[in-house]
């Protein structure tokens, strides 16, 4: 690894409540748009740089957003806050996304880690296209995306995932896409459902309702 290191009025009744489930499921598990500060991200780096982010009211995507310069010679990243660590284990199987950009490009690929109950796993996310401009980038957490442990590079089970999710100490998304120093920022980061996921459940719903008209 490089530096980069879910009779008329009982279906009315029904389609309701499935609706309503399904709108709960989108609401965001944890959620950071940096609309007035740094909502407490810090910046880390593999040789135990931790410090603050710089908080930019402008210049997000849009609104406000943080970034950082390179801290030292390891590789460097954005940890989250304590709203999106502890017991996640509702996030199983959903989405984690954020816009990242930097200003220098030399590698392909970034990570997503995970640390809890002893363990960690990381899994690959692509990198900007481009210097200087926002991108979306997200992973899912379940065990057959990319996740691996650093050190053997094997993949979790389904345990250990919702093992580490039920105890997550440490999230952290990787900015350094180079070998030397580079500034990247990071903006809308959301813990949600999969929106194929909730299409697929209110089709299904309303397919129910009218198989039984």
């Amino acid at each position: 690894m490089t530096r980069s290191l879910g009779h008329l009025t009982v279906l009315v009744g029904v389609a309701v409540f499935a609706l309503t489930s399904v709108s709960m499921a989108a609401d965001p598990i944890a959620t950071s748009e940096f609309d007035t500060d740094d909502e407490e991200w810090l910046v880390v780096s593999t040789l135990g740089y931790v410090g603050s982010p710089t908080y930019s009211s402008t210049g997000g995507n849009p609104g406000g957003c943080i970034y950082a310069s390179d801290p030292d010679n390891g590789a460097w990243g954005f940890a989250a806050p304590n709203s999106f660590l502890g017991d996640v284990s509702a996030a199983y199987g959903e989405v984690f996304s954020f816009d990242i950009s930097t200003d220098s490009l030399e590698g392909d690929t970034g990570w997503v880690g995970l640390q809890g109950s002893g363990m960690e796993f990381v899994a690959p996310f692509d990198a900007p296209a481009t210097t200087w401009t926002w991108y979306e980038r997200s992973v899912t957490l379940i065990e057959t995306a990319g996740w691996v442990d650093p050190e053997t590079m094997s993949p979790p089970t389904e345990l250990q995932l919702k093992t580490v999710l039920s105890n997550l100490s440490a999230l952290v998304i990787t900015a350094e896409f180079t070998s030397g120093s580079d500034t990247g920022g990071l903006d809308n980061v959301n813990l949600v459902p999969e929106p194929t996921t909730l299409a697929l459940i209110a089709l299904g719903v309303f397919g129910l309702v009218r198989r039984r008209r």
